[in-house]
């Protein structure tokens, strides 16, 4: 019998690391994504190193696919370090600079949205303090 999974919430605070600098931030838990996701500027500020790859996404929203690089990263998620090959990309107008997708949370979690939203609506989220990216050294 495996292990039971642990439940999380929609949004949770995450640690990923990079060279010689780690970051903390509040990222997305998104069942629908199938690969983890950064933020081009948290990877070069983390120097998460060059692409080991490119992958194509496919954007239902507008129709379209896209070429993304894809990097090595280290990402630790409720007392859980993983090591994933996740694509970069412009978040920059989004509010989490980090996409946790279903190469992590498969197998190991269970997203609970109430335990972050008192309601169905993204403004309802209870963790706006952890919203901004905090840098810090190795």
């Amino acid at each position: 019998m495996g292990s039971a999974k642990k439940i999380i919430g929609l949004t949770e605070v995450v640690n990923v690391c990079g060279a010689r600098k780690c970051a903390r931030v509040a990222a997305i838990c998104d069942t629908g994504a199938s690969r983890t996701s950064i933020d081009e500027s948290l990877a070069k500020t983390l120097d998460l190193g060059k692409p080991i790859r490119m992958t194509e996404v496919m954007n239902p929203s507008i129709d379209r696919r896209f070429k993304r690089p894809v990097v090595k990263v280290c990402l630790e998620l409720s007392g859980m370090q993983f090591d994933v090959a996740a694509s970069i990309q412009n978040r920059q107008h989004m509010t989490h600079k980090i996409i946790v997708g279903r190469d992590i949370l498969h197998g190991n979690f269970i997203v609970d949205v109430s335990k972050t939203h008192n309601s169905n609506t993204l403004n309802s989220i209870c963790d706006k303090g952890v919203l901004s990216v905090e840098i810090y050294n190795k």
